[in-house]
C-alpha cells in the first residue's frame, strides 16, 4: 500500500477488464485439500483489543509517503461483541482541543493537522506465512476517500528495503469512483507503487453492501487473488519480467486509511466516521503448502 500516484489511470483500464462476480466467464477455484492452521475469529465481549500476542500496532500520521489524513493511533480497533464477532477498525474525524496532541500529516487543510483517527495492525516479529491461503471475512468501509486493506509484507522488510522486499495486497478498496471494485496487487522491484502489477474484479453491489472473503493463493512462483472464491489477479516470475520476491515469508496488516494517493487524496467533507468490520482471519495449508512461524504464543494464540 504503497505510494500510488497514478493509481486511477491503472484502475480506468483495469476496471475495464474487471471480471463481475458470478458472470459466466469467471473461473472458479477447484476445490484444493486445504487444512486449518491458524485463525483468529474475534469474538467475544465488546471493546477488547486485538491479542497482543499476535498483533501489533503502527501508529503515527500520513501514511508513509501516501499523504493520507489519518493519524494511526492504537485504541480505534476493537472487537464490536456482537454474537458474529467482529474487530472493527474504526475512523473518526479528529478536532483536537487547543490544549490536545495535534497529530501531523501532509495535508495542506486543517494547517497540516491530521483529519481522522484510525488503526493499524500487523503482525511483525510475531507471525508469518508463507505459501497456502490466507483469507479474511470482511465488511469494508463506504464514503468518498476511504482506503481500507488486507496485505501481506516482506518478513525480511528490516534489512531488505521495500520494495525489494515485496508486498501482497490481498485486498484495497475505495469508496469514491470505484464503489464495486476490488483492487489486487503484488509490489516488488521495478514493479512498486503505480506501477504495481494490479488487476480488480467487481462486486454485484457496492463492496460495502455485505461482507467478502478475500484471499490469496500463494504457491512457489504463483500467487493468485480471490473474492468469493473467484479467481481475478494472478502473478509469476513470468509476469513481473523482473525480480520475483515472494517465495519468503510474510506477515499480515490490516488498515483502514483516510485519503492518500490512492484514493485521489479527497474525502466527503461530511464523513465523520468510517468502519472495516473483520469477521475473521483464516490460514490454509493448500494441497500441502503452507507454513505459519513466528513466537511460541502467536502461533498457539490462532491455534485451530
Amino acid at each position: 500500500m504503497r505510494t500510488k500516484s497514478k493509481v486511477a489511470a491503472l484502475a480506468i483500464a483495469a476496471v475495464a477488464l474487471a471480471a463481475v462476480i458470478g458472470g459466466p466467464a469467471q473461473a472458479v477455484v477447484k476445490k484444493p485439500v486445504l487444512k486449518l492452521l491458524w485463525h483468529q475469529e474475534f469474538s467475544g465481549k465488546a471493546g477488547q483489543a486485538p491479542s497482543s500476542k499476535v498483533f501489533n500496532y503502527d501508529t503515527g500520521g500520513g501514511g508513509w509517503g501516501n499523504l493520507e489524513h489519518e493519524a494511526y493511533v492504537e485504541d480505534h480497533v476493537k472487537t464490536d461483541g456482537s454474537k458474529q464477532g467482529n474487530l472493527v477498525i474504526s475512523a473518526t474525524r479528529y478536532n483536537p482541543g487547543p490544549d490536545e496532541l495535534a497529530y501531523p500529516c501532509p495535508v495542506e487543510s486543517n494547517a497540516g493537522v491530521c483529519e481522522f483517527l484510525s488503526s493499524r495492525i500487523q503482525t511483525k516479529g510475531n507471525l508469518a506465512f508463507q505459501y497456502g491461503q490466507i483469507s479474511a471475512r470482511i465488511r469494508v468501509p463506504k464514503g468518498d476517500g476511504v482506503w481500507p486493506a488486507f496485505w501481506l509484507l516482506g518478513n525480511d522488510i528490516d534489512t531488505n528495503q521495500w520494495p525489494s522486499s515485496g508486498e501482497i495486497d490481498i485486498m484495497e478498496t475505495r469508496g469514491d469512483q470505484y464503489p464495486n471494485t476490488v483492487f489486487g496487487t503484488a509490489h516488488g522491484p521495478g514493479y512498486s507503487g503505480e506501477n504495481g502489477i494490479v488487476n480488480t474484479i467487481n462486486t454485484k453491489a457496492t463492496t460495502s453492501a455485505g461482507y467478502h472473503v478475500f484471499s490469496v493463493v500463494w504457491l512457489k512462483n504463483k500467487i493468485q487473488w480471490l473474492v468469493d472464491g473467484v479467481v481475478y489477479n494472478t502473478v509469476t516470475p513470468s509476469i513481473t519480467g523482473r525480480n520475483y520476491v515472494f517465495n519468503k515469508p510474510f506477515f499480515l496488516i490490516l488498515n483502514l486509511a483516510m485519503g492518500g494517493n490512492f484514493v485521489g487524496g479527497s474525502i466527503d467533507p461530511t464523513l465523520q466516521s468510517a468502519a472495516m468490520s473483520v469477521d475473521w482471519i483464516r490460514y490454509y495449508s493448500y494441497n500441502g503448502a503452507g507454513k505459519v512461524s513466528g513466537t511460541k504464543a502467536a502461533i498457539a494464540a490462532g491455534k485451530p
